[in-house]
């Protein structure tokens, strides 16, 4: 080996060394250019791994616990761009944004993966984005309230609560994994013992060419111990809400959900939350939801039942039913608003 030849490749070798110990090397891929324009290097720490277990942090110091999480803290520029085209029910949420890492999902779509906390919770989302960064449909995959939602139970020590939760990613879509319990807490908030029970819930997404997220399937997977329903579908409702802004097919797997629903909850059972699931459904996308009840008047729109809004939003609500083209359409929507009464939205109507 010449000498030169022998400093060449000791001089690659020291290189990759280098490239390594400052914490991977930078990604060659065009399709994350206008990440690199905003400033943020995308190399191999920020690529979304095969499997992504979403963080076991609830409260505290928003400053501290972001620190926990491995990422790219967003400056508000980076924030302006990524997070607030996705709208206002993502972007208003929380605060100390991070990029927890970006992956190619093909067909030229990026899908950018954040974390947010403040001093109560955390939320987790996925946002998807064309080639030039535009924003094409955006999910929430763990909601602050997930902590405390469900106690049931006359003894406050004795909850519910999510076990584990994660996501794993395939080459068109991914699928989120819940594995929920009952346990016995201690004065600290510690775990004590094994759960009560256990149940572990799967919803498979696809992510289509438009970049908008298509629930494809939800099974539980197993189960053990005796298991308390109305807590776990109490849990599921919400998960359901982890549904694209803008794919109508949820409608019809919201309204399949209902059956579910209403095979565990009592018609008196007062608390039951659906019908404020169903608010959040119609706020995510106002015009797909009325535009879906018009179709389905008949007996099988199972969600016309649950769906109500308070006396506060019926004035929205009635400007989003003047957009509706259809006559006959906008006369069965109003008429279904001004038959409401004012009672509580956990009632049944």
């Amino acid at each position: 080996m010449t000498f030169n030849r022998f400093f060449g490749v000791t001089a690659l070798l020291l290189t990759m060394l280098l490239a390594a110990c400052s914490g991977g090397g930078k990604v060659s891929n065009e399709q994350f250019n206008f990440i690199e324009d905003l400033g943020i290097t995308v190399n191999d720490k920020l690529l979304l791994p095969d499997t992504l277990t979403l963080p076991d942090i609830y409260c505290g110091d928003p400053e501290q616990d972001s620190e926990d999480i491995p990422g790219h803290k967003l400056s508000q520029d980076q924030y302006q761009a990524l997070v607030v085209p996705a709208g206002s029910n993502i972007a208003d949420a929380m605060s100390n944004w991070l990029l927890m890492g970006v992956r190619d999902m093909g067909d030229g779509i990026t899908l950018g993966a954040f974390y947010s906390c403040n001093g109560l919770g955390y939320c987790v989302d996925l946002v998807t984005y064309d080639k030039q960064g535009k924003v094409l449909d955006a999910v929430n995959t763990r909601e602050m309230h997930m902590l405390w939602r469900v106690d049931l139970s006359d003894n406050k020590n004795d909850s519910v609560f999510t076990l584990d939760s994660h996501i794993t990613f395939d080459g068109d879509g991914l699928t989120l994994h819940r594995l929920m319990g009952r346990c016995v807490m201690d004065f600290e908030g510690e775990i004590k013992g094994k759960p009560l029970w256990q149940q572990q819930w799967d919803q498979r997404y696809a992510i289509n060419a438009k970049g908008h997220f298509v629930l494809k399937d939800q099974q539980v997977i197993n189960e053990q111990g005796k298991i308390d329903y109305y807590a776990a579908m109490d849990f599921k409702s919400w998960d359901m809400l982890v549904c694209s802004k803008y794919d109508p097919s949820i409608m019809d797997a919201w309204n399949n959900f209902t059956t579910k629903v209403e095979e565990t909850y009592s018609p008196d059972y007062t608390l039951n939350p659906f019908p404020l699931d169903v608010t959040q459904l119609y706020k995510m996308n106002p015009q797909r939801f009325l535009r879906w009840m018009a179709l389905h008047r008949e007996p099988g729109n199972k969600l016309l039942r649950y769906f109500k809004l308070s006396p506060g939003d019926r004035p929205d609500l009635l400007q989003e039913i003047a957009r509706i083209d259809d006559p006959t359409d906008r006369m069965w929507l109003t008429s279904l608003v001004n038959s409401w009464d004012d009672k509580p939205l956990t009632k049944h109507l």
